[in-house]
């Protein structure tokens, strides 16, 4: 979740040689409102007149043509989340000027939704079941094994089921997508908007394809410098720290979950319980620590779902894990049907992971030193990336986008997902960049601030920038 500059986030088996002529794109209305298209992009970038796949796009026209600024692309973030499924949502949060002035635009990534989706070879929209999620933080060394034997047989599956799609749904060939998006839509500049993964893409951009940028702003930035390590670290520690605000809002609120004295251990210990005991979930399922461990990642992305969190805790202790189940769900399908898969395959191919699995448990154990809870969990995360069956396609840099406008970086102060040291980084390694902060600890400011959303507008419409270090407090 990080950036860099020059050719150091491509990778060095690709080119840049354009692919086949690119089109305009043929509209149709589709769902909610909205046109919908398609833009031929090569699978291989280094094979230009190779096979192609098709990057499905979507469009909220200008509210005002005679006044339109030309397209704004949106990125909701992910990795693997798709932006045509998020497009009414966004409707929903941006200005009415915005609205008024620019064809909104997003589309699905290479390998996400309606653009060849990766599979890994689960039957989509069963009912069957599903299973217990594996442990994410393994005991003991059978555990451990436990774990790997999963990655390798999940890695395998995604290998035989998506083929040589699977190599080439990393952000650096996403990138050049964009681009061809970008000719597609007829304009020689895009005005980019990137929530989240979508500053790495943008950041990417931006590095590649400079002078094609008219305007971008990054909220909920990535810093694409970062090693892997670090980087969920950085976030476990981030997490960590939101946890403990729950905590807090717990004990003073009255909620449900009864938290003891040292809510951590207490929150540990249900966890073990969970480990050596699944509960009833109701349907014929069950929730065990997998489950325990994805709902209260999943709550800590914005304050407002503390309450449920506090619920669904205090109904675990009781031996129900109905409320763990529906909230695990709800975060593993949030973002489209494939959305896991994508996900796992296109932050393998962006971040690169240490491949000696004896290294595992020591570094668990240094991010546990720092994040209890969060740090095994997203450390032992990696593994499954150690064992992919290809490699990776984006080298960790910093980003200078040197020929590219200034570029809008916003961050919330209490960030876990994107932790707000990234972004003031990220404003140091770019060429031209202001950085504005939110007073909050929800992940992606515009969503909640009307100070932040009133910045980015004037930027959007006019280039009219803030002073660098500017503080949003609504």
């Amino acid at each position: 979740m990080a950036h860099s500059p020059a050719s150091s986030t491509t990778s060095p088996t690709t080119t840049t040689v354009p692919g086949p002529p690119v089109t305009p794109i043929v509209w149709r209305p589709c769902q909610q409102g909205l046109e919908c298209g398609s833009v031929a992009v090569p699978l291989d970038y280094a094979e230009p007149e190779g096979p192609t796949i098709q990057i499905a796009v979507a469009e909220h026209p200008a509210e005002d043509p005679a006044s339109d600024l030309g397209p704004l692309v949106i990125n909701p973030g992910g990795p693997g989340a798709s932006g045509i499924d998020d497009l009414p949502d966004e409707l929903s949060v941006l200005t009415p000027a915005l609205l008024e002035h620019f064809d909104i635009v997003s589309f699905d990534p290479r390998g996400v939704d309606r653009s060849d989706p990766v599979t890994c070879g689960e039957t989509s929209g069963s009912d069957v079941p599903q299973g217990l999620l594996p442990d994410p933080v393994p005991q003991d060394t059978a555990a451990e094994q436990s774990v790997l034997a999963d990655d390798q047989a999940y890695a395998r599956a995604c290998a035989k089921a998506s083929g040589d799609l699977l190599a080439y749904v990393g952000t650096v060939d996403t990138a050049r997508d964009l681009d061809r998006i970008r000719a597609a839509l007829g304009v020689s500049q895009i005005t980019y908007f990137g929530h989240s993964y979508g500053t790495l893409l943008g950041l990417t951009y931006a590095q590649m394809f400079p002078t094609h940028v008219r305007a971008m702003v990054l909220d909920g930035v990535i810093d694409p410098a970062l090693s892997t390590e670090q980087m969920v670290t950085d976030q476990a520690v981030g997490f960590e720290d939101v946890l403990d605000q729950f905590f807090a809002w717990c004990a003073s609120t009255g909620c449900p979950w009864e938290e003891g004295s040292d809510p951590t251990q207490r929150l540990l210990q249900l966890a073990s319980r969970l480990r050596a005991s699944p509960i009833a979930a109701g349907g014929g399922r069950q929730a065990g620590v997998g489950e325990l461990y994805t709902a209260v990642l999943s709550a800590l992305y914005s304050t407002s779902t503390f309450s449920e969190l506090g619920s669904a805790l205090a109904d675990a202790e009781e031996g129900d894990g109905s409320l763990l189940l529906e909230m695990t769900d709800a975060y593993d399908t949030e973002n489209g049907p494939n959305s896991v898969d994508a996900e796992n395959a296109i932050f393998c191919l962006d971040h690169p992971v240490p491949t000696d699995v004896s290294t595992y448990p020591q570094m668990a154990a240094a991010a546990g030193a720092r994040a209890p809870f969060f740090g095994p969990m997203l450390v032992w995360g990696m593994l499954q990336c150690a064992v992919w069956p290809v490699p990776p396609t984006r080298t960790p840099a910093p980003v200078g986008a040197a020929g590219a406008p200034p570029i809008l970086l916003v961050s919330s102060s209490g960030d876990p997902a994107t932790p707000h040291e990234w972004a003031v980084a990220v404003q140091a390694q770019l060429a031209h960049a202001v950085l504005v902060t939110w007073e909050g600890d929800n992940h992606v400011a515009y969503y909640y601030s009307a100070c932040v959303r009133s910045i980015d507008q004037a930027y959007f419409l006019d280039g009219t920038l803030p002073a660098n270090g500017t503080v949003c407090d609504d």
